[in-house]
């Protein structure tokens, strides 16, 4: 299908104030700057779709893609996919494409296996509690608030049953799961105030010394947690490999720079902070994959419409090579690339690279084991974390490229220069429009994308789209989003830069 009109939107990063601002900015959808009445409409339809009388239908139809990084850094991450997600977009002649963006695979790693994520940086020469910081500090917490606000209850309710009866069975299309509990834990069930944990000790038979002094009285969760933790731990340790609640296994295995603030995330509690229950991990991982595991699997690696290509971070020069992107068509003996004939052989290289995508996922949304790495750490090398591999510049993984930082190695290596004119000439590709990189222009806040003058010089439009996340970033409300018409002409105000180096 050809489209007259192209809506592009980068990352939002949680803002959804700014996203709806900025889809009906578009003309996409009504929004009157209630955000408190769209959050509550959000949470009631979380299990029925009713927010579609906000679209406005489109004709002709208008194809919109979402360049990734919808969680992380402010506080309605999830909410924006729910409500991306839950309406039914082609019925009012609006196609979306959904990108997977690194903080949103940050996200999938961290729900679908906690345990391991720090192993997603492994061979960075970072420690665990390192990795651990760094991603609570890339916004990791605000987007688990989210996602709590939207399923806090539901997690609870299924935590309780699963303490009363000792079992848990969840199930999928082709199969079903059941956990169950080694020994009676009911007592967590029974005994949810912040001065039951003596109680708890007793009830489960575990040692007095486990026993607080009287004396101490637990005023927050945050006082109870490594307490609680610790039981928990005392308790399974000859019975289970993995204790179940706290995503740092023994503290002692990290080093001191490690961040407790995720590790919170498994203690519920009410609003008046009196009550607090221990949440099995397994519990919030199927609730998450129940409501978010479809999104996951429509999000995609690449996108092309005729000879204009979309991708999360860009076209890095390890996604030039690789083979899940376009390294199928590298010859490594000439330093070249095989000339694809048409678009048409364009769409299938990005149709193969997206369906190579789409099994990672597969397979790690069907991993329930908990024991080890899903391969998902497959398509996010940010481990190399901007350093250098083998003497070659490298840029993270097919799905992230920061724009400054290409424009910089471009300029000095020449090498690099060659390899994008090759590429460009072997591909058709004439434009790569990218996110995840943001930029604000103080004097001209109207600007919403910047182009790279080196590539440029190249006979290659390659541009960044990402000045959205106003909240996240800045204080001041700066729309996201730029327009193309069917010859390709983008509508919005650039800026075409070079890098400073």
């Amino acid at each position: 299908m050809k489209f007259d009109r192209i809506v592009v939107f980068g990352d939002f990063h949680g803002d959804l104030d700014i996203m709806l601002a900025s889809l009906s900015e578009k003309g996409l959808i009504r929004y009157d700057r209630e955000l408190e009445g769209v959050i509550k409409l959000i949470t009631k339809c979380v299990n029925e779709s009713s927010l579609e009388a906000m679209v406005i239908p489109q004709e002709p139809p208008v194809r919109v893609v979402f360049l990734g990084d919808f969680l992380d850094r402010y506080h309605f991450g999830y909410h924006i996919i729910q409500f991306l997600d839950k309406i039914r977009w082609e019925k009012f002649g609006i196609y979306p494409i959904f990108f997977m963006g690194n903080h949103d695979l940050l996200n999938f790693h961290f729900f679908i296996n906690p345990f391991e994520v720090s192993e997603i940086y492994q061979g960075s020469d970072h420690s665990k509690g390192d990795t651990i910081s760094y991603i609570n500090n890339m916004g990791l917490n605000k987007s688990l608030e989210s996602f709590k606000a939207l399923h806090g209850d539901e997690i609870v309710k299924k935590q309780i049953e699963f303490y009363e009866t000792g079992t848990l069975e969840y199930q999928e299309a082709c199969y079903s799961l059941r956990y169950q509990y080694p020994c009676d834990l009911s007592p967590l069930a029974k005994y949810r105030h912040t001065d039951d944990y003596n109680q708890i000790v007793t009830k489960l038979g575990l040692p007095p010394s486990l026993l607080l002094e009287k004396e101490i009285i637990v005023k927050s969760p945050e006082e109870l947690g490594r307490p609680l933790f610790k039981l928990l731990g005392k308790l399974f340790a000859e019975k289970a490999q993995r204790n179940w609640w706290d995503i740092s296994h023994d503290p002692n295995d990290w080093e001191n720079d490690y961040n407790w603030e995720i590790s919170k995330f498994n203690l519920f509690t009410d609003e008046d902070k009196r009550e607090i229950i221990p949440v099995d991990w397994r519990i919030i991982s199927l609730v998450w994959r129940h409501h978010y595991g479809n999104f996951f699997r429509r999000t995609r690696l690449l996108h092309n419409e005729g000879s204009t290509l979309f991708a999360h971070g860009g076209i890095s020069p390890l996604a030039m090579l690789d083979p899940l992107v376009f390294g199928n068509l590298y010859d490594p003996r000439n330093d070249t690339f095989k000339s694809l004939q048409d678009e048409k052989d364009l769409s299938q290289v990005v149709k193969r690279s997206n369906r190579l995508m789409a099994q990672i996922v597969e397979n790690a949304l069907n991993d329930y084991s908990f024991r080890r790495m899903n391969g998902a750490e497959i398509v996010d090398q940010i481990g190399y974390w901007r350093g250098l591999a083998n003497g070659f510049p490298t840029f993270g993984g097919p799905i992230w490229c920061d724009f400054d930082f290409l424009q910089e190695n471009v300029k000095k290596h020449k090498r690099l220069r060659q390899l994008y004119k090759n590429f460009k000439e072997a591909t058709g590709i004439e434009r790569i429009i990218c996110g995840h990189t943001p930029f604000q222009f103080k004097d001209k806040p109207e600007i919403s994308f910047m182009m790279s003058s080196e590539l440029q010089a190249l006979g290659l439009e390659y541009l960044c789209v990402d000045n959205g996340c106003s909240i996240a970033y800045r204080k001041e409300l700066v729309l996201n989003g730029i327009e193309i018409d069917r010859d390709g002409k983008i509508l919005e105000p650039g800026k075409v830069v070079s890098s400073p180096w």
